[in-house]
This record gives structure tokens, C-alpha cells and sequence, in this order.
């Protein structure tokens, strides 16, 4: 008897999850994906100020409908652990966590709800290069772990620089390190937005020196992934044509 019941309860997981991922439910929740940005971008709008108790109901109507369906696969999941800590299942996690803990700005999160699509159209490929793009940041995580402790190093250095230089000359600018730690972000990152900048010429020369720097460090994860993606590219490579030798003989 308990077998049989078990039989049915797997059986029923099994159908529902087969619904869940047929290409019809799919198809709809793309949809509402889709139509929950659409109405997060046009809630900005001050012409749509009068339809404010629309949105709202419609912000309510998507929450229920995506807590649901998280729930759905969550209890259809072959393997309720993997799903939950998959891409995919935190993805799906973090399109409806903020919202239940009332913080609505984080509802842009759902469109990354969409990336599901290639799910749909079976893109393996893509999911390949995913896959190899997250392989390649685990190998090179201790360098980039190094690059983020160097990066906040010389952050602070260029902030303690430029304060020396411009304290006196702009104090409502760089009247503090951390005033001048946004100068030393800006600059080191070569983005350069021009809302501070030194007048001084040894705060000039020493920006200088900064940007210099900065590239440099922009250039090393760059080059840390291009390396890592190029080598498992021509591994995948080499291991096609060995499958496809064996496959001859």
C-alpha cells in the first residue's frame, strides 16, 4: 500500500514538473517576465502617477504568480537541493526574496528571470559557455581574490595622495580621505566623470600616475580570463576530435 502511494505521489511530481518545464508554462511565464518589466519601467513614469493602484495590484498579481511557481519546482524538483542551489533556482530565489521582504526596488530582479529563455529553446551551447565561463573564474578566483585586495590597497593610497595634494586648495572636495576615496574609484577604474578633479600640479601629476596605474589593473582580469577561456576552449577542441577520431575507428 505504501509503495502504491508512493508511486502516486511520484508520479503526480513527475507530471507537474513536466508541465512546469513544458514549453506552454514556459512560454506564459516568459510572458509575465517580460509584462512584470514593462510595468516596472512605465511605474517610473509620471504620466502613469493616476494608474498607481494598478501597478500596485499588478506588482501583487506577479509576485504570487512567480512565488508560486518557485514553489511548484522547488516540490517537483528531482533533486529539491540541487535545484534550490542551481543558477537557475537562485536566480528564481532572488526574483521574489525581496519583494516578500517588502523591499520593491529590487523588482528589476525578475527580468533576470528571462535568461530561462534558453532554457526553452534548448540552447546547449550557451549553457556550455556559461558553464565554461564559471569554470574559468573557480581557476582564477585566488588571482582575482589578490586583484580585489591590491585594487582596495591602492584605493586608498591614491585617496591619502590626493588629499595631501587638494585639502587645502579644495576642502569641500577632498576635505577628507573619505571624500576622496570616490576621486581615487573614479580614477583608478579610468571612468574619470569630472565631477572632482585636482587643480593643484602635484595633484595633477599624481592623477596621472593614478590613471597610469589603473589600467593596468583593469588590464590583469581581462587577461586572467581571456587566458583561462582560451585554454578550455582549445581543450573542449582537442577533446571533439579525439571523440570524433574514436567515432571513426
Amino acid at each position: 500500500m505504501l509503495n502504491d502511494l508512493n508511486d502516486q505521489y511520484t508520479g503526480f511530481r513527475k507530471n507537474i514538473y513536466e508541465i512546469i518545464e513544458g514549453p506552454v508554462v514556459s512560454g506564459i511565464i516568459q510572458f509575465l517576465i517580460l509584462a512584470s518589466a514593462v510595468a516596472f519601467v512605465l511605474e517610473t513614469e509620471s504620466a502613469f502617477d493616476k494608474y498607481e493602484s494598478h501597478f500596485e495590484l499588478l506588482d501583487w498579481t506577479f509576485l504570487t504568480l512567480f512565488t508560486v511557481e518557485y514553489i511548484l519546482r522547488v516540490y517537483t524538483a528531482p533533486n529539491r537541493k540541487a535545484f534550490i542551489f542551481s543558477f537557475f533556482g537562485v536566480v528564481d530565489l532572488l526574483a521574489i526574496l525581496p519583494a516578500l521582504m517588502l523591499i520593491p526596488g529590487f523588482r528589476v530582479l525578475r527580468v533576470l528571470r528571462f535568461l530561462r529563455i534558453f532554457r526553452i529553446f534548448k540552447a546547449t551551447r550557451f549553457i556550455l559557455a556559461v558553464d565554461r565561463m564559471i569554470e574559468a573564474l573557480a581557476e582564477v578566483r585566488r588571482e582575482l581574490l589578490a586583484l580585489v585586495i591590491l585594487c582596495s590597497l591602492f584605493v586608498y593610497l591614491a585617496a591619502c595622495g590626493i588629499y595631501v595634494f587638494e585639502k587645502d586648495v579644495q576642502p569641500e572636495k577632498f576635505g577628507s580621505i573619505p571624500d576622496a576615496m570616490w576621486w581615487a574609484i573614479v580614477s583608478l577604474t579610468t571612468i574619470g566623470y569630472g565631477d572632482v578633479f585636482p587643480i593643484t600640479t602635484g595633484g595633477k601629476i599624481f592623477t596621472a600616475l593614478v590613471a597610469l596605474v589603473g589600467v593596468g589593473l583593469i588590464a590583469i582580469p581581462s587577461g586572467l580570463l581571456a587566458s583561462v577561456l582560451t585554454e578550455a576552449r582549445v581543450e573542449e577542441e582537442m577533446q571533439d576530435e579525439e571523440n570524433r577520431e574514436k567515432d571513426e575507428n
